[in-house]
C-alpha cells in the first residue's frame, strides 16, 4: 500500500531521513490488518468454533456453500461501486478524472479487495449463526416480545394497528415491493462506499458493518425469537393478499425453519438452506438503512435524507408485513448507532485522508 503524503521528514539516530525506507513502510502497511479485518476474522473463527462445538458439521461444504458465491460477485461488486461513485461526482460537478486516476492506483486495488474478503467472510458468520438458532437455544422469545410492544406503544399492539390502519392502500404493495429489494440496497450501497477514495472513511464505514452483523448475530441466538407473523398470524390477516411478495418469503422461511427443528429432534439435518434463518430481534433490515443513514450523515450529506426514507420505509414494510415487532426496529437502530459510534472511534487520528466524494461535517465539496 502506497505510503501517505508527511509534512517532514524527521531525521532518524543515523542522521539519514525516515523517507529514505518507503519499501518497508508500503510492506509494513500491506501487511497490517485494520479492525475490520480483525473483527471479521474472529467472527468468522468464532462462529466455526462455537456451532462445531454445538456439534454441528462445520466443514469446507458450509464454507463453499456460501463463501464461493459470495466471491463470484466481486466484480459485479467492482463495477457497481465504481458506476455509481462517478455518478454521484458527476451529479456533483467534481472531478471524474481525479477519481479515475486514484482508482488505477494498487494501494486502492489492495484496499478494496480487502474490504470485500472482510464482508464474505462476515456473511458466512451471519448466516450460519442465525440458521442455527432453532438448534442452539430453542427458547423462544415471541410472547414476551409481543406484550413488551404493546406496553411500549401504550397498550396498542403496533402488530395489530398497523395492518388495520392501512390495509386497503397503495402503501401495502410499494412496501411489499420495497422490502423485497432489501438486500440490493445493501450490496449497492457497500460497493458505492468501498469504492471511495477515503480510505480511512471506507475502513471505518466497513468495520461499522462487519459489527452490526456479528453482533446482530449473536442476539438472534441469546434472544430467539421468529417474529409476529409466525406467532399471531391472524393479525396480519388485512393485509396479506396485498402482500404476495412477503406472504411467499414467510412460507419459505417457515419450511426452512420446520426442517431445522426436524434436525434437532433427528439429530441429522436434510435439504436445509443456511441463507433462510429466521430471527426478528433485533431488525438488522431496519439496523441496516439506518447505520447508512448516520454515514451519510456525516460524510455524505446529499445522500442522508435519501437514507433517513428508506429506513423509515424499512420499519414500516417490517411491521407491517408481520417480520419484525416494533421494539425489534427500534433496537436494530440502536445497535447501529453503537456500531457507527465504535466504527468513528476505533481509528479517531488515523490517516484523516479527506474525500473530495465524501466531504465532512462543515465542509464544502470542491467544484
Amino acid at each position: 500500500m502506497p505510503t501517505e503524503p508527511q509534512l517532514a521528514a524527521p531525521a532518524n539516530a543515523g542522521g539519514l531521513p525516515a523517507a529514505a525506507t518507503p519499501r518497508r513502510q508500503r510492506w509494513s502497511g500491506a501487511l497490517r490488518l485494520y479492525p475490520f479485518e480483525i473483527v471479521a476474522l474472529g467472527s468468522m473463527a468464532v462462529a466455526f468454533a462455537f456451532l462445531r462445538a454445538c456439534g454441528l458439521r462445520m466443514d469446507w461444504q458450509a464454507v463453499r456453500y456460501l463463501i464461493v458465491p459470495a466471491m463470484r460477485m466481486l466484480p459485479q461488486a467492482l463495477l457497481a461501486g465504481i458506476a455509481l461513485q462517478l455518478l454521484y461526482r458527476l451529479l456533483r460537478r467534481q472531478p471524474l478524472a481525479a477519481y479515475l486516476r486514484e482508482v488505477a492506483r494498487p494501494g486502492w486495488w489492495m484496499l478494496w479487495l480487502r474490504l470485500w474478503l472482510a464482508a464474505v467472510l462476515m456473511t458466512y458468520g451471519y448466516f450460519w449463526l442465525k440458521v442455527a438458532v432453532p438448534l442452539v437455544n430453542p427458547r423462544l422469545w415471541d410472547s414476551t416480545l409481543w406484550r413488551f410492544d404493546a406496553w411500549l406503544h401504550l397498550g396498542v399492539s403496533p402488530s395489530i394497528f398497523v395492518p388495520s390502519l392501512f390495509a386497503g392502500t397503495p402503501l401495502v404493495a410499494w412496501l411489499d415491493r420495497w422490502y423485497g429489494i432489501w438486500v440490493a440496497t445493501i450490496f449497492y450501497t457497500l460497493s458505492f462506499w468501498s469504492a471511495g477514495l477515503d480510505r480511512q472513511l471506507t475502513r471505518r464505514f466497513l468495520f461499522s458493518c462487519v459489527l452490526l452483523w456479528t453482533l446482530g448475530s449473536w442476539v438472534y441466538l441469546a434472544v430467539p425469537a421468529v417474529g409476529p407473523v409466525y406467532l399471531e398470524p391472524q393479525a396480519f390477516d388485512p393485509v396479506r393478499g396485498e402482500m404476495p411478495n412477503a406472504r411467499a418469503g414467510q412460507e419459505e422461511l417457515r419450511e426452512n425453519y420446520r426442517r431445522m427443528l426436524e434436525g434437532r429432534r433427528s439429530g441429522v439435518l436434510h435439504r436445509f438452506n443456511p441463507t433462510r434463518g429466521v430471527a426478528a430481534m433485533p431488525s438488522l433490515h431496519v439496523g441496516g438503512h439506518f447505520l447508512f443513514f448516520l454515514w451519510a450523515r456525516r460524510r455524505a450529506r446529499p445522500l442522508a435524507l435519501l437514507f433517513a426514507l428508506a429506513t423509515a420505509l424499512t420499519f414500516a414494510g417490517a411491521v407491517l408485513s408481520g417480520w419484525h415487532y416494533a421494539i425489534d426496529g427500534y433496537a436494530g437502530m440502536l445497535l447501529a448507532w453503537l456500531c457507527y459510534r465504535a466504527g468513528r472511534w476505533w481509528e479517531e487520528g488515523d490517516e484523516p485522508v479527506a474525500d473530495e466524494a465524501f466531504p465532512r461535517v462543515g465542509e464544502a465539496a470542491p467544484e
